[in-house]
């Protein structure tokens, strides 16, 4: 644990890829494509099951990450899809696997072509969530019972959006959230410099570091698809709409450029820099190598 919050108070920024479970039962695929980034990025960032898509249980990629690959793992544990029993199992596992982080979040929705028998439970939101991290990490479950013996020492963080057009109300919740207990805040994707600079001075003042979400985009498809069906993104448009009438080719050479731009611009002012997959992990772990690569050659 100690690593982690070093690793996001230490003057050069961190760096963590973001990636979804397998589908299936098998992890050995993935688990050799992250392979390389070992020695390259601090921690990878599990979602659970993001945009209502059935993963593997990110508890159980997340104890084959720490066993087979040796990296951080910081794990996004979803309001949505558990009642506050199951949380907290879930997060007592976590503690016990030595996962080096929990994200609270609400989860996405369920979209209109998923099982109609699926119900989302919501018996938490994320503020409590985090609330009942800090209760877990004091040994409390809630039960009225003695403290656990041994006790957890799980770091909470939450998430945020700086492209929201009332960005104010952001700024409500993300203070909210630092005084729930979050330490650190994982962003939506960011592609403006001053979007970025105005949300890091805001999570400064409460306290909370940055993990800038930054995305790379590998197709023109992929572009239409997140100004189309991502409304966390509508205010990313303009630059988005950019990627239109690009081959496939010149899109990623784009994205990886205009990216390692902004990071590189970022790099003395946010605590890291959280690099996304989209629609798969190849794109974003290039993109994790090249600004590797950078830190280890500037001295950053």
């Amino acid at each position: 644990m100690a690593s982690l919050v070093d690793n996001l108070n230490a003057p050069a920024p961190a760096l963590w890829l973001e990636v979804s479970p397998p589908r299936g039962i098998n992890p050995t695929p993935l688990l050799k494509r992250l392979s390389a980034l070992v020695g390259h990025v601090d921690a990878i960032n599990l979602t659970d099951n993001a945009l209502g898509k059935v993963k593997m249980s990110g508890l159980v990629f997340a104890a084959s990450i720490k066993d087979r690959l040796k990296i951080p793992v910081v794990l996004n544990v979803s309001c949505r899809d558990r009642n506050r029993f199951a949380l907290k199992s879930d997060l007592l596992g976590a503690a016990s696997l030595g996962i080096d982080a929990i994200v609270a979040l609400g989860g996405d929705k369920i979209p209109p072509d998923a099982d109609g028998r699926v119900i989302p439970s919501h018996d938490l939101n994320p503020f409590e969530m985090l609330a009942m991290i800090a209760s877990l990490n004091r040994g409390d479950t809630g039960e009225g019972k003695p403290a656990l013996k041994m006790l957890p020492t799980l770091v909470a963080g939450a998430v945020a959006n700086p492209n929201r057009k009332n960005i104010e109300r952001e700024f409500e919740l993300l203070q909210r959230k630092a005084a729930s207990g979050a330490r650190f805040v994982i962003t939506q994707p960011v592609f403006d410099l001053d979007a970025a600079r105005r949300f890091i001075a805001k999570a400064n003042e409460f306290a909370i570091k940055t993990m800038l979400g930054i995305l790379p985009v590998k197709r023109e498809a992929m572009a239409t698809y997140l100004i189309d069906r991502v409304k966390d993104l509508s205010g990313a448009r303009p630059h988005l709409d950019r990627f239109g009438g690009m081959s496939e080719e010149q899109v990623r050479e784009v994205s990886i450029r205009e990216n390692m731009a902004l990071m590189k611009s970022l790099a003395g002012e946010v605590a890291g820099f959280n690099i996304m997959s989209g629609g798969g992990p190849s794109l974003a772990i290039e993109l994790a190598l090249q600004f590797s690569q950078w830190r280890k050659e500037s001295g950053t």
